[in-house]
């Protein structure tokens, strides 16, 4: 992991070191996290998760550019986390969908930046289904531990719980990689500060989304690549931890379930 001037570069990816390998040689290589690596389309599942952000921001009616800017949409409504729907009704599908939610175009703005930019390092890395696991887990745990926390008032959306699973994911593998984590360092400081002083932003989310990415980051990076059922089967588990914790607490409010 060398230093650039946005984040990080892998070496392997980048071809350092390997000069001599042709093209269709080092597109059949993986990198030691099991990355392949590719000489045509590289971040596919980042330009995916990208696509669905902007797929739903045009279904929420294009929070802050449309004429209804202030109001919160039928779309909306339906896929937000909302502790009231996950309580009542068992809506527990909320605590992924949020994640592609947005509530302004400066909001999606700056989470698609974030996700571009740490999305396509990260899949080179370690590449296209250990990003999917790891987005997953940073949104399910992000938003499980806002509803745990906040509870029937839980009210947020938002690709921030995943993205700070990136950071957390991508400071541990930095680490396991002996690279300099200053610059990653420095950007999880700046979000957090940015977390805790701007109003409406959900903390719990950001932290619980930097935690489970942390521990994503721990499977990949001390789990051998070649064992990759066992990474996943990790990463499963893990995810479904976070469920769990999320009906433990549906089931501490001693609330009826309404169905959907």
């Amino acid at each position: 992991m060398r230093p650039a001037a946005v984040g990080f570069h892998c070496p392997e990816e980048s071809g350092a070191g390997s000069d001599r390998q042709g093209p269709a040689r080092r597109s059949g290589d993986r990198t030691s996290f099991g990355a392949r690596r590719r000489v045509g389309r590289q971040g596919l599942v980042t330009q995916v998760l990208l696509g669905l952000c902007v797929v739903a921001y045009v279904l929420q009616d294009l929070p802050g550019l449309s004429r209804n800017a202030n109001d919160v949409n039928r779309f909306s409504q339906d896929f937000l986390l909302s502790g009231v729907d996950v309580a009542l009704h068992g809506q527990y599908y909320r605590l992924v969908s949020a994640a592609f939610l947005h509530g302004h175009y400066l909001h999606i703005l700056v989470n698609l930046y974030a996700l571009f930019v740490l999305g396509y390092q990260l899949e080179a890395i370690i590449g296209r289904v250990r990003l999917i696991g790891l987005f997953l887990a940073g949104a399910v745990g992000g938003n499980v531990l806002s509803y745990v926390v906040n509870g029937l008032d839980a009210y947020s959306l938002g690709a921030s719980t995943a993205i700070f699973g990136f950071f957390g994911a991508f400071y541990v593998i930095a680490r396991r990689m002996r690279a300099d984590t200053t610059q990653i360092l420095i950007l999880i400081v700046l979000n957090f500060a940015i977390t805790f002083t701007l109003n409406n932003i959900d903390r719990w989310g950001h932290i619980g989304g930097l935690a489970a990415g942390a521990l994503v980051g721990l499977i990949y990076a001390y789990v051998p690549a070649r064992r990759a059922p066992v990474q996943a089967a990790g990463v499963l588990a893990l995810i479904a931890v976070f469920f769990a914790v999320a009906f433990a607490k549906t089931a501490s409010l001693g609330l009826p379930v309404l169905g959907a």
